[in-house]
């Protein structure tokens, strides 16, 4: 199926896609969470008191292999924007600060069980080279089969660790935040091509049955 897409003006565009994350949240389950410049526009709109948390367990896509308290950090990030204005059933950290072959091993086993039968909702950003968690363009963790967390090299030239195709379209719902016109080519490609992911990493969630793609004006204009 292809991509459900909706344009917001730029303005409005943070509150309208917190409404569609909060719309998704189950009363009860299993959300994974993003880092980057579209969450931290997002996130902090999150953290209203009548935003259900308290039954949920949080995971994340991906990681830098820092520290928590590193600025560099996904976890940080989410945790200055939301994290420390909620109180979520569990949080499942990536350790960036281990060994990243080490923390990827230990990551994948706290994913398989939830794999198995399937997050309720990923939240997602999208980069302007069409990357999503750290499968950028040519990444051999975009061809993973079995494994579903590994480490893996950044274009920044940093170590990442992240989520693998088959973890992430193990969820019934998929959120693409994308805001910007530096994203308006990566989305373009996305939606409108039928191009491989290995250069196109976004499409490998272009045959999951709902993938939800939340734009602003700047973002849609290749469109």
């Amino acid at each position: 199926m292809s991509f459900k897409v909706e344009i917001h003006p730029e303005d409005s565009w943070a509150n309208a896609a917190a409404n569609v994350v909060r719309g998704y949240l189950p009363k009860s389950g299993s959300v994974v969470l993003t880092g980057g410049s579209a969450a931290e526009l997002v996130f902090p709109l999150l953290k209203e008191p009548d935003v259900q948390w308290r039954f949920i367990s949080l995971y994340f896509s991906d990681e830098r292999a820092v520290r928590p308290d590193d600025p560099r950090s996904n976890f940080g990030l989410v945790d200055r924007t939301l994290l420390g204005h909620i109180r979520p059933q569990a949080i499942h950290r990536i350790r960036g600060e281990e060994n990243p072959d080490d923390a990827a091993v230990s990551y994948d086993h706290v994913l398989a069980p939830v794999v198995g039968t399937g997050f309720d909702v990923v939240v997602l950003g999208m980069g302007a080279d069409a990357h999503i968690a750290a499968l950028f363009p040519g990444s051999p963790a975009l061809e993973a089969t079995d494994s579903l967390c590994l480490p893996v090299e950044r274009p920044d030239g940093m170590i990442g660790i992240t989520m693998t195709p088959p973890a992430l379209i193990s969820a019934r719902h998929i959120l693409l935040l994308v805001s910007g016109s530096s994203k308006a080519e990566a989305v373009r490609r996305a939606v409108a091509s039928d191009e491989n992911s290995s250069t196109c990493p976004v499409r490998v969630l272009a045959g999951h049955p709902d993938v939800r793609m939340l734009l602003d004006e700047g973002a849609a204009s290749g469109l």
